[in-house]
């Protein structure tokens, strides 16, 4: 029974590294994604002058994954006439950070950017759309580098972790 109980305890120690892993995997991704869909928006507004709801449609049809449903579900509050943009934008970005690997500073470049969204000209929207690109780029290579220095160690640690606490226990 004792040998069960410490088989589980390395197994779950693993499991919640290969977790943190993931998450350290996914967050370069999931800020491309946002990158990806700024470039899709500033072309949608410049370009094709649509509306934004319009635009937010054609995003996330284009991207997949947690990005892809931010932009979905911005369309779809779009159509609730009662609601301010502003709180459409932040409820469906913290939505976002709760279903991707986002994290915390991502959320304050998306919140501080969806309070210019619409409110200037095109030439300052793009202003915007560019400084914003600006601090992605620096959040994706943070996480890169990030996931490089502890991606594989993740791993290991939550085994090495694992075995630490079985051997206490023992």
């Amino acid at each position: 029974m004792k040998w069960i109980g410490v088989l589980l305890l390395i197994s779950m120690s693993t499991a919640l590294g290969w977790e943190w892993g993931k998450a350290l995997k996914q967050r370069p991704r999931h800020i491309q994604l946002l990158l990806q869909s700024l470039q899709i928006l500033e072309a949608e507004m410049v370009y094709s002058q649509v509306p934004l709801q319009e635009a937010f449609q054609i995003i996330g049809k284009k991207l997949r994954g947690p990005v892809a449903l931010f932009y979905l579900e911005l369309a779809k509050d779009l159509e609730n006439k009662e609601k301010d943009f502003d709180d459409i934008w932040q409820g469906c970005a913290q939505r976002l950070i709760g279903r991707s690997s986002l994290q915390q500073s991502e959320l304050e470049i998306l919140i501080q950017f969806g309070r210019t969204l619409g409110q200037h000209d095109i030439e300052q929207q793009q202003k915007h759309l560019k400084l914003t690109n600006l601090y992605l780029e620096e959040q994706w290579k943070n996480a890169t580098e990030r996931f490089q220095t502890y991606g594989k160690l993740s791993n290991v640690l939550g085994l090495l972790c694992g075995i630490f606490l079985a051997l206490l226990f023992i």
